[in-house]
């Protein structure tokens, strides 16, 4: 599929629509998925869950999307972490679930989906950090691939300082995507970074303005979109699979995953567009 969307062209957003706090919104072949409780400093709660299960449920199954684009509502704070008043006492069973959005976050494991650490995602994985990303919000960033924050947003894993720990993924992910001296000295002193500080630490890969934060994502979806799907698929998956694994073991993943993009229509039709002077039509297969 042929990208249809550019940093100077109209946006036209289509499907718009809400899913519990979640707004999930298609434009092209980018998916914007938005945490939407701008007035509980877009923390995670229940509904929220959900609609996040199902976001990355419909990214996943929808072939038209070709990346995700994660970011908060409003200009304050994109998560600070979870509500967990309406979770806990139903993950401790001290609570029976009685409706329906009860009974689907009754068991504690759909944290592991919305984290993404079952069921991952290939198609690339913007965030656009509007804001505070604390506890959960620093967290739940770790799973996007490319990273663009806005100049006042700020970072941290506050959670020792309540007797806790970041346990949705940021004590396995986190030293394996920064340095690990830079990794455990956030996690065991639970002080905040600025975006300049993040930047350089290697957590995010751009500072912006506030007000040019939508468009450069909507940028690095294109430039994104641009590059075979097939490709950006075994590039992720290759990346997240092999980074532990001992050099042999990886190399070789490496060379199966490759061959499945060699062996695509879409490893065909590139040299065939350039040849040809025009932009590649990408089929995903």
């Amino acid at each position: 599929m042929t990208p249809t969307l550019g940093a100077n062209e109209p946006t036209k957003r289509e499907n718009a629509r809400r899913m519990s706090a979640v707004l999930y919104e298609k434009v092209g072949p980018t998916a914007w998925v938005t945490l939407n409780r701008p007035d509980a400093r877009n923390m995670m709660n229940a509904e929220m869950f959900a609609g996040l299960v199902d976001a990355w449920d419909e990214i996943r199954n929808d072939r038209t999307v070709r990346v995700a684009i994660l970011t908060g509502a409003g200009d304050v704070d994109f998560c600070v972490g979870g509500d967990l008043r309406e979770l806990i006492p139903l993950w401790t069973k001290a609570k029976q679930p009685e409706t329906a959005l009860e009974r689907r976050v009754a068991d504690p494991r759909i944290l592991d989906e919305v984290m993404l650490k079952i069921n991952p995602i290939d198609k690339p994985i913007i965030g656009a950090i509007n804001g505070r990303a604390l506890g959960g919000g620093t967290e739940i960033l770790l799973l996007t691939d490319v990273r663009v924050a806005a100049d006042h947003a700020t970072f941290g894993l506050p959670e020792p300082r309540s007797g806790i720990v970041p346990g949705a993924g940021a004590m396995v992910r986190l030293a394996r995507q920064i340095s690990y001296a830079h990794a455990m000295k956030m996690m065991l002193t639970g002080e905040p970074w600025t975006a300049a500080e993040a930047l350089t630490y290697g957590l995010i890969s751009e500072v912006v303005a506030a007000d040019e934060l939508r468009t450069r994502a909507e940028e690095l979806a294109f430039m994104i979109c641009r590059c075979a799907p097939i490709a950006l698929g075994v590039i992720k998956r290759t990346v997240r699979n092999s980074h532990t694994m001992p050099l042999e073991d990886a190399f070789r993943f490496e060379a199966r995953e490759s061959a499945l993009a060699t062996r695509s229509k879409d490893a065909r039709e590139g040299p065939r567009a350039f040849k040809e002077r025009r932009d590649p039509i990408w089929q995903g297969e």
